[in-house]
């Protein structure tokens, strides 16, 4: 099961980096989220209760649920889109995805996991990999602050990986992520309350508003119901590096959408990025998934 969700979200969300780019002609970045979050966490929670599963969680998932929402959604989403408005869609899916080695080391010392050798060299070679697109990416060297936010974003993610995996959290994995998505919400709202002076909406904008039905439908409700049964059916070191295709995809479709230049640089680092997904997903590891998923 776990291998037909994982195309579902490496194409949902390798293509959210272009469309959001899209979607900025009707409405601005923070709106926007404020739009996608709090629409896809109710479109979940419909789902979850129509398959029969309760609305409201147990009482004692609440804490769980904010503090994973927190960095999953909230930190994860303001980071990221001040790494996209600094740095841009092409690049920043890359160094947003080193995220797999802050879950992975994060597994280490908090899930006591065992990083493999297997392990080792695909983390290794995702990190060369985004040292590979940093070191030619001017913009990365003339904005320092904005590659370390679009860090931030990917340390946040992992840290909200680990945690996800460690409270093994009860309950339906849809109703988990609509409400992890809805409390994460509020800490964009006081960022947009922030900077709302800049804020904009075009509706006439049909394409902007074709990419912000995607973000929402695909990127964020059909993604998070794979990503959190994903993340019950495998170790965490292993779940994060499967989404190291996500930057192939946001990568290749930003330069084709939004016109993007592509450097022989760029495809040796992607096929380093491939190099390190066939690693995790090689037989060896594959062959734990299936007891996984039974726990």
């Amino acid at each position: 099961m776990t291998r037909f969700l994982l195309p579902c979200v490496w194409i949902a969300w390798g293509l959210s980096y272009p469309l959001m780019s899209w979607s900025l002609e009707a409405v601005d970045l923070f709106s926007g989220r404020l739009i996608i979050m709090p629409t896809s966490g109710l479109i979940l929670l419909a789902l979850g209760v129509w398959n029969g599963a309760p609305a409201l969680p147990d009482r004692r998932l609440w804490g769980q649920l904010a503090l994973t929402g927190l960095f999953n959604m909230g930190l994860f989403q303001i980071f990221l889109i001040a790494g996209i408005a600094t740095l841009g869609p092409s690049r920043t899916p890359i160094i947003v995805y080193t995220m797999p080695t802050w879950s992975a080391l994060l597994a280490v010392f908090v899930l006591k996991e065992r990083i493999t050798l297997r392990i080792a060299l695909s983390l290794a070679l995702s990190l060369a990999a985004v040292g590979i697109i940093i070191s030619q990416e001017a913009a990365a060297r003339a904005a320092p602050v904005g590659t370390l936010l679009t860090l931030l974003a990917a340390i946040s993610f992992g840290i909200g990986t680990v945690l996800t995996k460690r409270m093994a959290l009860a309950g339906a994995p849809t109703i988990n992520a609509a409400w992890q998505i809805l409390l994460g919400t509020a800490p964009v709202l006081v960022v947009w309350l922030v900077f709302a002076r800049g804020a904009y909406f075009h509706p006439e904008h049909g394409r902007g508003l074709a990419a912000l039905a995607w973000l929402i439908l695909v990127s964020n409700v059909l993604a998070y119901a794979c990503w959190f049964r994903i993340i019950r059916a495998l170790p965490a070191a292993v779940a994060g590096l499967t989404t190291l295709v996500v930057p192939c995809i946001g990568f290749g479709s930003s330069a084709l959408m939004t016109a993007a230049p592509v450097s022989w640089l760029d495809a040796v680092a992607l096929a380093l990025i491939i190099a390190a997904v066939t690693l995790a997903l090689a037989r060896r590891e594959a062959a734990k998934w299936p007891r996984e998923a039974k726990t």
